[in-house]
C-alpha cells in the first residue's frame, strides 16, 4: 500500500429537491436509459464499480468480504441505478436515503428532513463526452427528488475532470473541502 495525499470536496444541492421542476429536470429518453434495483449482486456492482472507476482509484469494495458487500448491496435505503447507452451499461449511480430530526436543546426543532447522497455517481470510458453525464445526473436528482429534501455529494482529487463542473452545473455548492493523507493499494 501506498501513502497518498487525497483531496475530498463535499457539496450540497443548493435548492430543496422538491422545489425542482421534474418536466425541465430530465430528457424523458433518459427513462428507457436507466434501470432502477433494489440490489444489485456483487458480481454486477463489483464488475460495474471497477469498470467505472479503476481510472479514478475507486478501490474499497474489492478489499470486503462476501458478507460485507451482500449487507452493501441489500440497504431497503439504496437505490441502485444504472445507466444504458447504445444497448450497454455506460454508467452507475447509487443514492443513499436518510431521515432526521434538527433537535435543539428544547427537543426536535420541526418535522423530519429527508436527505440522500449520491454515491459512486460515474461513466464507464466508452460513454464519456456524449453528453449523456449531465443528463444521468438529472434525471438522478428526479428520482432523488420523490423521498428527499436535500442532496450532497463529494469528489476526491482523483475523479474525473469532468466530476466537478457537472456538480455545479446541476447546482451543487461547496460545503466542506479537506485533504488527508491515506493508504491506498496498489492498483492494477
Amino acid at each position: 500500500m501506498n501513502i497518498e495525499e487525497t483531496s475530498y470536496t463535499y457539496y450540497k444541492l443548493a435548492v430543496n429537491l422538491r422545489d425542482l421542476d421534474p418536466f425541465m429536470m430530465i430528457d424523458r429518453s433518459m427513462e428507457s436509459n436507466v434501470h432502477i434495483a433494489q440490489k444489485w449482486t456483487p458480481e454486477y456492482f463489483l464488475w460495474l464499480y471497477n469498470a467505472v472507476g479503476r481510472d479514478y482509484k475507486w478501490w474499497y469494495y474489492n478489499y470486503k468480504t462476501d458478507a460485507e458487500l451482500h449487507d452493501f448491496l441489500n440497504d431497503p435505503k439504496k437505490q441502485y441505478i444504472t445507466l444504458m447507452h447504445d444497448g450497454c451499461p455506460a454508467g452507475m449511480a447509487m443514492i443513499k436515503y436518510q431521515t432526521y430530526s434538527t433537535v435543539g436543546p428544547a427537543g426536535p426543532a420541526g418535522p423530519a428532513n429527508f436527505n440522500c447522497n449520491l454515491e459512486y455517481f460515474g461513466l464507464l470510458p466508452h460513454a464519456i463526452g456524449k453528453g449523456v453525464g449531465k443528463k444521468f445526473l438529472k434525471y438522478c436528482l428526479y428520482l432523488a427528488a420523490q423521498h428527499a429534501d436535500n442532496m450532497w455529494v463529494y469528489t476526491t482529487s482523483w475523479d474525473h475532470p469532468g466530476a466537478l463542473p457537472t456538480y455545479t452545473s446541476a447546482g451543487f455548492e461547496l460545503t466542506e473541502h479537506r485533504t488527508i493523507s491515506e493508504y491506498l493499494p496498489q492498483l492494477c
